[in-house]
């Protein structure tokens, strides 16, 4: 395992549905071999006029989002230059994930298939066309992707929420394994079987994604990190190593 890996956590603003105000978190994963980006929070025009960008969907999740909240001024604000970047993964493509694309004009950007696939799919909940239209570079992950070959990033194939989700598990050298849920798990209280999970595409795929991550998470001892819980964000560390 490389010695030099840690894993940096920010929040990209909040949304609030019925009441209920949660982060909009994304990830920054360095590693000597490249930096990566995990998501990136909610893109920059939502800061700029939500309703103009999003339509009526900023009716169903009312965001608070300044424009420094953006990804990519927060990294330059921690030092780390947008053209640095090697990788952006993408644990999926739906509207509060993709302030990521086209603003790392030297990275590849890592997502299944079947997502990018659904993306592209006007018929598909939680999308927005718009966000595609950045020119990117595009590739496909694999059911499990060793992202640098030494076991410290692992991306897992975990749809259900999305058609092609995808979580992540990185292991540091101090902190050890942290499993990065993405919207697999909103909550911890649905990590733990106690609420179901937010489902826009199949709930027998997304039970069963939980259930392997779960395990996952058991034999590595892992910190879990939920897609969108307050409670938990709130007690977590900024940075890990």
């Amino acid at each position: 395992m490389a010695r030099d890996v840690s894993l940096h956590l920010f929040t990209s603003g909040t949304l609030t549905n019925r009441g209920v105000t949660v982060p909009v978190p994304f990830f920054l994963i360095r590693h000597p071999d490249g930096d990566v980006v995990v998501d990136g929070g909610n893109p920059l025009p939502v800061a700029q006029d939500a309703h103009a960008y999003w339509g009526p969907l900023a009716d169903v999740f009312e965001v608070a989002m300044r424009e420094e909240d953006h990804c990519v001024v927060q990294l330059r604000t921690a030092g780390v230059d947008p053209s640095e970047i090697r990788y952006v993964v993408q644990t999926h493509l739906h509207i509060d994930h993709t302030g990521g694309l086209g603003h790392f004009p030297e990275a590849t950007v890592l997502v299944h298939e079947r997502e990018l696939a659904a993306a592209r799919d006007p018929t598909a909940q939680g999308y927005l066309a718009a966000d595609l239209e950045h020119e990117v570079r595009w590739q496909t992950l694999n059911e499990e992707t060793d992202l640098f070959g030494d076991g410290t990033v692992r991306t897992l194939f975990s749809p259900g929420h999305s058609a092609g989700h995808t979580s992540l598990l990185v292991t540091l050298p101090n902190a050890g394994a942290v499993l990065l849920t993405g919207d697999a798990s909103d909550t911890r209280r649905q990590f733990d079987g106690l609420d179901h999970p937010r489902v826009l595409h199949s709930r027998e795929e997304a039970a069963a994604s939980l259930e392997r991550l779960r395990a996952l998470a058991a034999e590595t001892q892992a910190l879990v990190v939920p897609g969108h819980d307050a409670d938990t964000w709130a007690q977590l560390e900024r940075r890990y190593d």
